[in-house]
C-alpha cells in the first residue's frame, strides 16, 4: 500500500528520505532547472528527467545534489551509440541505471541496467567503480535506486520519450 501510495503520490518524496538522510540546507537546487525536460515511460515507471547531451552536463550528471525526488531522473542523450559507462563521482544518494538503444525496428528499449550504484565518498576518480552496458546503448537514464525493482523493469524493456 505503501509503495503503491509512492508511486501514484510521490513527487515530492526522495530516495533520502526514506533511508532517514536530511538534506542539507543549502541544497536548493532541482534536476530540473534551467534545462529541457524529457518525460520517459517504460512500463509502468513515469519520470520527468532532465535532458544531459552535452559533454560538460553528461560529467557533471546528479553529482552535487543532495537528493532527487521519486518521479524526476537525468536522461543522458548521445550522438551515437556507444558502450558509456557511468560513474558515482561526487553523488550523495544511490540511484539506478538504465542503457537505452534503437531496435532494429526503430522502437527503443533496455539494452541492460544496473541496480543500486552506490555512492563511494572519499575515493580519488581514477578508483571510482565505472558501469559499463553490456551492449552499446544511446541513452541513459537515471533515476533513484529501487525503482527498476519496484517496477520490474527488464532488458528488452519498450521505452518511450520525446525530445
Amino acid at each position: 500500500m505503501v509503495v503503491a501510495g509512492l508511486v501514484i503520490f510521490g513527487r515530492g518524496f526522495t530516495s533520502s528520505q526514506f533511508a532517514g538522510i536530511s538534506p542539507r540546507p543549502e541544497s536548493t537546487k532541482s534536476a530540473t532547472q534551467n534545462k529541457g525536460v524529457a518525460d520517459v515511460t517504460i512500463g509502468t515507471l513515469k519520470i520527468s528527467a532532465e535532458v544531459a547531451d552535452t559533454a560538460d552536463e553528461r560529467k557533471k550528471g546528479l553529482s552535487d545534489q543532495d537528493e532527487l525526488p521519486i518521479s524526476i531522473g537525468m536522461f543522458f542523450v548521445f550522438d551515437k551509440s556507444g558502450s558509456y559507462a557511468i560513474w558515482m563521482k561526487d553523488m550523495r544518494f544511490p540511484i539506478d541505471i538504465i542503457w537505452i538503444d534503437d531496435s532494429q525496428a526503430g522502437e527503443k528499449k533496455i539494452v541492460d541496467i544496473a541496480e543500486n550504484a552506490v555512492p563511494e565518498p572519499g575515493k580519488k576518480d581514477e578508483e571510482l567503480k565505472r558501469y559499463q552496458p553490456r551492449s552499446q546503448a544511446k541513452y541513459i537514464l537515471e533515476v533513484n535506486a529501487g525503482l527498476v525493482k519496484l517496477h520490474n523493469l527488464q532488458i528488452g524493456d519498450k521505452v518511450t520519450f520525446e525530445l
